[in-house]
């Protein structure tokens, strides 16, 4: 995504988020503002006619990829995941979310979510060469 969207899409994020305060539930606020970020985003690229749902890009993102050392396998087997893989595992091991705040995020399920989250670990194993036993 080029810069220039970067601070008029985070504005509109925290605007949203302020507007729908009220709506906040639970003790960890982090799934209910990534849920409104994702929106946002899916808002964006849809206007842009990008793509039509966020959820079928199987694409890299723009200038996505200048920001990781593609010289590690993992990175490289990450990038190669559909977005929509990426997307689950990230949130799960790197923002440390569960799987019902996972859920919160994406509008789905928390049984929908262990489900893709395992499809996206065998995925990821079979890109990597390792075993999901």
């Amino acid at each position: 995504m080029p810069q220039e969207y970067a601070e008029e899409l985070a504005a509109d994020v925290f605007e949203r988020a302020w507007a729908n305060f009220d709506t906040l539930t639970g003790e960890n606020p982090l799934p209910w503002l990534y849920g409104i970020a994702r929106n946002v985003m899916r808002e964006f690229y849809r206007s842009r006619r990008e793509f039509e749902n966020l959820d079928d890009f199987d694409g890299v993102l723009p200038d996505e990829s200048a920001a990781v050392d593609l010289s590690l396998d993992i990175n490289r087997a990450l990038l190669q995941l559909p977005y929509a893989e990426r997307e689950i595992l990230t949130l799960f091991a790197w923002e440390e979310l569960t799987q019902a705040e996972i859920a919160e995020v994406l509008g789905i399920t928390p049984n929908n979510v262990r489900v893709r989250l395992h499809r996206a670990r065998t995925h990821l194993s079979e890109l990597t060469g390792g075993h999901d036993d």
